[in-house]
């Protein structure tokens, strides 16, 4: 698939909501996710504060969104990227107070 049809199928599926309950407790058994369920592992990784989840997904997605766990991450990051409960993963993590998350994210994107 050349990659502008790539990036455009990522933008369709990325522009689905994809939310967290706001009212979840941290434990993921409280968690509800809709939406494009198969990029849940992002949020996952943010309300637990979960690098390793984080890298996870990041990996999983080699091929099916970028090249690279950098470029699936930038493309996840980006303005039309993958949201959380209505978030950016960046601002997601940001109001969840994943620090450890939202360094990686930032270091890296």
């Amino acid at each position: 698939m050349k990659l502008s049809n790539l990036l455009k199928v990522f933008a369709a599926t990325a522009t689905v909501a994809f939310s967290i309950n706001a009212n979840a407790a941290t434990e993921s058994k409280d968690i509800r996710f809709v939406g494009e369920t198969q990029f849940a592992g992002f949020c996952k990784a943010i309300v637990n504060d979960d690098v390793r989840v984080l890298r996870s997904s990041l990996s999983r997605n080699v091929g099916r969104i970028g090249a690279s766990q950098r470029e699936v991450l930038r493309m996840v990051t980006s303005e039309e990227g993958l949201t959380c409960n209505g978030s950016s993963l960046i601002k997601f993590s940001e109001e969840r107070h994943a620090d450890a998350v939202h360094e990686y994210l930032t270091s890296r994107s």
